[in-house]
């Protein structure tokens, strides 16, 4: 149920991130900011609307968007996408699009304290796990 994402959450580890961001594009230094932020990533999910807000010492970002309506989103990264969030089943699932390419961020807790992000783009596939706050 979305329910169970929302709330507060602390970045606990990454897995293969650092590839990711080189497929998506990401430049070396931004790569290195990404890669020892700690962000706190909060979650509201309330029926169809969702607001995400992902804070670190380097940037705050937020994301209002209403689930399975397309919206023109700008990534921390500065990639200007299409994109959609959808429910499939328990899990949240983002589709970013552009000049070509496609990610998609999955988002589902994984017992009660541990929120997992798998990042895909082609055969890249990265996971950050956080715990609840």
């Amino acid at each position: 149920m979305a329910t169970k994402l929302n709330g507060t959450w602390n970045i606990k580890n990454s897995e293969n991130f650092d590839e990711y961001m080189k497929a998506i594009g990401v430049g070396a230094g931004l790569r290195k900011l990404g890669n020892t932020a700690k962000p706190v990533l909060t979650i509201e999910i309330n029926g169809s609307a969702i607001k995400m807000k992902s804070k670190s010492t380097a940037r705050t970002m937020t994301t209002e968007c209403t689930l399975d309506q397309e919206w023109d989103e700008e990534t921390a990264d500065g990639r200007k996408c299409k994109s959609i969030m959808v429910m499939e089943g328990d899990k949240l699932v983002q589709r970013q699009k552009w000049e070509g390419k496609e990610s998609i961020l999955t988002r589902y807790v994984d017992g009660d304290n541990l929120l997992q992000i798998e990042c895909v783009l082609g055969d890249i596939v990265s996971k950050r796990t956080y715990e609840r706050a």
